[in-house]
This record gives structure tokens, C-alpha cells and sequence, in this order.
């Protein structure tokens, strides 16, 4: 890390240290010709990218050493991450405006461009560098003002043109999962949905990408979303990235919540949990799915009937709730969240919500080593295992949840105003 930190930020020799170097790189013109003529530059541009990437996502956690190894000291001592910083230092050098045009130009050509492992390469690298320069929503309204949304709608739907679909508990085809140009599409199904999952922190963004916009002329990406994930369930990355961006388009918004449930998104998202049940990042990102997407659905029903209707708008907002809990618990969501991602101290917490929304009985339990060791046991004999209070609930079991008055108080309240109010 401190090697990158110096290599990013240091001014010395050039303007801006490293960063000028790779601007330089990425500034390199790309012909959109079909021909060899381009592989050198095209090599040498993703490369840069992938340099760009390891800068601002690889953090380095160890602790500082003498010979220079381990992570970066901040200001206060403690040790820190520099990814974000450099981000903003790639972002202020204009980086995006390159990043982007090649972007636009490997793509467009990607169709019509004959079978080239070096262009399919660079069309997944320069994706995944600006994934990870997306670190805040000033960077992504920059990219999507420099045209960014049509060219990640395209990339996903490229990836998954070719893929043949896999039915629900079978084996992905050889197709699908090996070498050759399916394997680059993979690369850039995966890339394409990283680069998606971070533009959905921003509301409107997240939405134009879900539901279509007419105006930036972006088509809604859901379909090649939920596509990818039938076409590759057996490649975790790509699922995890899916339900990651499944589970922020759904945050906040109740549209995005019901397009995902009637595009059958339930179905995909329990697939890829079950599929991948030793992944606790997947596990997790599909647990927040659920419950954004069922939180988000019951709290947009009105609260409250109206005098006239006489019950009927409780007897239907009743059916309604009950009809988004069944759309994943038909499913075997139940079963998904209680005994694979409940299992892992990643995922336990989305879990917990899941079920909690979904109207399940869920308890959180808690795990106490120091207990066990010390062989401090309760009554029951379970003394290193206890039930874990949840926000809301009682834990005094003295509190008074209604006021009373007190006579003493308000005569000592009375007393102090007539002493020191004259």
C-alpha cells in the first residue's frame, strides 16, 4: 500500500506522480478498424486499466514495517486505506473522459470486430476500473453526464447475447463455463454488473437503470440482469454482483421493488443463494434483496382504511402483504435464509431482517466464547449461548412505559419556583 500510495500521489517527478503516466496511457488513440494494427496500444491501454484497478481496490491491512511493507499510517496513527484517495486523484485528472471513450469504442465494435482476445480483454478492464472509481455520487453523476448508461446496458446485454440459459438445479452447460469467447462474455457479464452495482447508489440513476429512461435513451437493464443470472448460476461473482444490484435498486424505491418481483426476480435471487451456499457474499447480498425488496413493497401500502370502506381496504391490504410474503416464501426463501446464510457471522444479520420481514419467527442467538471457557452456565446449563435484544424491545424490566404524576415531584417543582421565581 505505501508503494501505491507513493506511486499515486507522488508529485515529483511529473505533475501528478503515476497518475499523469496512466492518463498518458489511456489517452492513446484506439482505431475502430479490424485490424492488428491496434493490438500493441490495445495491450499497453489494459494494462493501464488494470494498474488504475489495483490502485484504488487493493488495501493493504498489514502493519507498517521497516523495509517499507504493510499499510499506510494516517494522521492519527492508525493504520488506513488510501483506495478512496486515490480514487478522487484519478477522478481530478480527468481520467473518466478516457475511460469512457474507450468504453464507447469497444463496444460499439465489439459485434462487427472479428474474434479478438485483445480487444475482449480490454472491453472488460477499462468496465472494472470504473467500478471502482465510482466511490461517490458526484464521480457517477460525472460518468453518467460523459454517456455512461447506454454503454453498460450494452456491455450486459453483450455478455449475456450467447449464453445459453440454465434450467433451475442443473449444472451449467460446458458452454457456459469454460474457455474461449464464452469465458471473455463471462468476464464481461461479471464487469458490466460490478460497474452497475456501484452506479445504483445513486436513487435516480438506479431507477432509469431498472425501469428504462426515454430521455438518456437507456433501456431497462433488469431483463439481461436476471438473464445473466440464469445464464451463469454457477459463477459466483456474477451472482453476487446481481443480487448486490438487485438489492440497491430495490433500497428506497417501491417502483424498482415490484418491477424486480414481477420480472421474477425471487426465483433467480434463491437460486443463486442455494446454488452457492459456501459464499458468504452471496449469501448476503441475496438475504438484503429480500428484504429491501419485501420491506420496500409492505411499507408503500397505505396504513390506514378509510371509514367508508368498511374493512375491505385491511381485508385487501392484507392480501396484498400476504401475496409479496408468498412470492418468496412459495419459494423456499424460509428454508434459504434460516439454514445457509443464518449460518455465517457475514450474513446472519440480513438474514435475521429477512426473515423478520417476511413474517417468519426468527430469534437472534448470541455466542459467548469467554463464558464457555470460563464455565459460567446458567440454570438451563446454556450460559455461553444467549438470546440476543433486538432494537424495541424491553430490557428494563422496571421501566414504566406509561407517565405517572408524581405528588412529591410536583410539590418540589412547586417549591423551587416559588423560592427562586419572586
Amino acid at each position: 500500500l505505501s508503494n501505491m500510495t507513493s506511486f499515486s500521489q507522488n508529485g515529483k517527478a511529473t505533475k501528478r506522480g503515476g497518475v499523469a503516466v496512466l492518463v498518458s496511457c489511456l489517452s492513446l488513440e484506439i482505431s475502430s478498424d479490424d485490424d492488428s494494427s491496434n493490438n500493441g496500444t490495445i495491450r499497453l491501454i489494459t494494462e493501464a486499466c488494470a494498474l488504475l484497478a489495483s490502485l484504488c481496490r487493493y488495501d493493504d491491512f498489514r502493519q507498517p514495517s521497516a523495509s517499507g511493507g504493510g499499510g499506510a499510517m494516517g494522521a492519527t496513527g492508525v493504520n488506513t486505506s488510501s483506495a478512496h484517495d486515490h480514487a478522487m486523484e484519478f477522478h481530478r485528472a480527468g481520467t473518466l473522459v478516457h475511460l469512457i471513450k474507450i468504453a464507447k469504442i469497444v463496444l460499439s465494435n465489439l459485434e462487427t470486430w472479428e474474434r479478438n482476445l485483445e480487444k475482449e480483454h480490454l472491453s472488460a478492464a477499462v468496465l472494472t476500473a470504473l467500478r471502482v472509481l465510482a466511490v461517490n455520487d458526484e464521480i457517477i453523476q460525472t460518468m453518467v453526464a460523459l454517456g455512461l448508461l447506454p454503454v453498460v446496458a450494452k456491455a450486459l446485454q453483450l455478455g449475456v447475447a450467447d449464453a445459453t440459459p440454465t434450467l433451475e438445479g442443473a449444472e451449467s452447460p460446458t458452454k457456459n463455463r469454460g474457455t474461449g469467447k464464452n469465458s471473455e462474455r463471462q468476464r464481461l457479464t461479471a464487469a458490466s454488473l460490478g460497474l452497475l452495482r456501484n452506479l445504483c447508489g445513486n436513487d435516480e440513476i438506479k431507477t432509469n437503470l431498472c425501469l428504462g429512461s426515454s430521455d438518456s435513451k437507456t433501456p431497462s437493464v433488469l431483463p439481461y440482469l436476471l438473464g445473466a443470472m440464469q445464464s451463469y448460476l454457477s459463477t459466483a461473482p456474477i451472482q453476487e454482483h446481481a443480487c448486490g444490484t438487485l438489492a440497491a435498486m430495490a433500497l428506497r424505491r417501491p417502483a424498482n421493488a415490484r418491477a424486480i418481483l414481477d420480472a421474477d426476480g425471487p426465483k433467480w435471487v434463491l437460486c443463486a443463494m442455494r446454488r452457492h451456499e459456501r459464499n458468504v457474499n452471496v449469501q448476503r447480498q441475496g438475504a438484503l434483496a429480500i428484504r429491501n425488496i419485501v420491506s420496500r413493497l409492505l411499507r408503500d401500502l397505505p396504513e390506514d382504511a378509510t371509514e367508508d370502506s368498511g374493512g375491505a381496504s385491511d381485508a385487501n391490504q392484507d392480501n396484498e402483504r400476504g401475496t409479496i410474503r408468498d412470492a418468496f416464501l412459495e419459494l423456499g426463501a424460509e428454508t434459504v435464509l434460516r439454514n445457509i446464510a443464518g449460518r455465517y457471522q457475514g450474513s446472519v444479520d440480513e438474514a435475521y431482517a429477512a426473515l423478520r420481514d417476511l413474517g417468519c419467527s426468527v430469534t437472534m442467538v448470541k455466542f459467548s466464547a469467554d463464558n464457555l471457557e470460563k464455565g459460567q452456565t446458567k440454570k438451563n446449563g446454556i450460559g455461553s449461548v444467549g438470546r440476543t435484544m433486538m432494537f424495541g424491545e424491553k430490557h428494563n424490566s422496571n421501566f414504566r412505559p406509561v407517565y405517572e404524576e408524581s405528588v412529591g415531584l410536583t410539590e418540589g417543582v412547586d417549591k423551587a419556583v416559588s423560592q427562586f421565581g419572586a
